[in-house]
């Protein structure tokens, strides 16, 4: 594994984040300096030359990473805990002792514990909070409505979402990733939280066919806005008539693009949530 690092002014985070953290750069992680005044980005790559690419293009610096490295910078938690409503609690700590303190700190919530790694999803980006509160409010109305519910998470990365998903309740989730790294990080965490009861497989979203149409309760997507708008009219069909659908990953110069290309699939009227300058939609299928 070879990371690519630079750090640049916050005038150019947009673009960047536009370039690197799409679907063929999920391995990307940006980090804001203390000072705000600019930003470091990282991009984990399994070849040399994709690495060496990079730096050629836009400088900055090239290391190998150990992978086995990578478990013991995170063996400790390096952040509070994300509070997700009433009902969840993220951490990053994998310690059981650890992990046993915060349940009993926050009774009555179910803990789910995703350490950094090598794939987008920890709980603690705009993005991935604001699918998981939409989670928690859905699990809640079809528990009220005492109504069995089905998720699919098209770019799982970490696997959080279809994780909390099943910890909230859905009696079937499956979710997909096209990076094999995400893939093996998301069935780490699906042990670590006992939830391995959840189908998970490698797949192109370009390439991804939905098994049945008109079958899921929920869909979530946290992916960005090309990727989404390519691929929007496939993911609609696969969604059951009154489901939820959470599209999230969203700049918000890119949102009415996103809901221009929803109107073309018969989707209308979302409930929009901004946060910062990222763009969640929640579409409900007539």
């Amino acid at each position: 594994m070879f990371v690519w690092s630079k750090v640049s002014p916050v005038s150019n985070q947009s673009i960047l984040e536009e370039r690197f953290m799409s679907l063929s750069q999920t391995n990307a992680v940006i980090t804001e300096m203390p000072e705000k005044k600019s930003f470091r980005i990282e991009v984990y790559c399994n070849d040399k030359n994709d690495a060496q690419r990079l730096l050629n293009e836009f400088g900055g610096r090239l290391s190998k990473l150990k992978i086995k490295d990578w478990a013991k910078l995170n063996a400790y938690s390096q952040r509070p805990p994300i509070k997700i409503r009433d009902r969840l609690i993220i951490t990053d700590n994998d310690k059981k002792s650890e992990i046993e303190k915060i349940s009993k700190y926050f009774e009555g919530r179910d803990v789910i514990s995703i350490p950094a790694a090598l794939a987008f999803g920890t709980g603690d980006h705009e993005t991935t909070s604001t699918c998981l509160r939409l989670l928690v409010d859905l699990a809640k109305e079809h528990k009220k409505n005492n109504k069995e519910w089905s998720l699919c998470d098209i770019g799982t990365g970490t696997g959080i979402l279809a994780i909390a998903a099943k910890i909230l309740g859905s009696t079937i989730v499956e979710c997909f990733d096209f990076d094999s790294t995400a893939i093996d990080i998301a069935k780490r965490n699906m042990l670590r939280n006992n939830t391995t009861d959840i189908l998970i497989y490698e797949a192109d979203l370009f390439e991804w066919e939905p098994k049945k149409k008109n079958c899921w309760d929920i869909i979530t997507a946290n992916i960005f806005a090309n990727v989404l708008n390519s691929n929007l009219s496939k993911i609609f069909s696969a969604l059951a008539p009154g489901g939820s659908l959470i599209l999230s990953g969203i700049l918000k110069e890119h949102e009415n693009s996103v809901i221009a290309t929803a109107q073309q699939t018969s989707l209308t009227n979302p409930i929009i949530h901004r946060k910062g300058k990222w763009v969640s939609m929640h579409y409900r299928k007539d």
